[in-house]
């Protein structure tokens, strides 16, 4: 298979935007619920063909980086908690034990 076989990939998912308010005002007025659940689904979508991609036997076994510029839950947390139920992935820290961390879990 052409698309498969990768060590890493990086995921810049399409999404809603809803980050990116403070430069783009309007977005507030445009996107709607309907948005958000069709970006949701998408992403998942994309997060389980790229997680496909992946070589598990590659030396490092292969990494995911999931990003988005949206800021809702449907778009990020339940986006990744879709794909630890779908595949047989694990979480690794952003930060090595015992770095300062940024932000806040959730």
């Amino acid at each position: 298979d052409v698309m498969a076989g990768f060590d890493r990939i990086l995921l810049d998912a399409p999404c809603t935007g809803l980050g990116v308010i403070a430069r783009d005002p309007s977005i507030k007025t445009r996107k709607r619920l309907v948005d958000v659940q069709r970006m949701a689904t998408l992403q998942r979508e994309l997060a389980l063909v790229a997680i496909d991609c992946i070589n598990a036997k590659s030396p490092t076994g292969g990494y995911l980086v999931y990003s988005t510029c949206s800021v809702t839950v449907e778009e990020n947390e339940a986006v990744v908690n879709y794909i630890l139920k779908k595949r047989a992935v694990t979480l690794v820290p952003l930060f090595s034990e015992g770095a300062e961390d940024i932000g806040r879990p959730g």
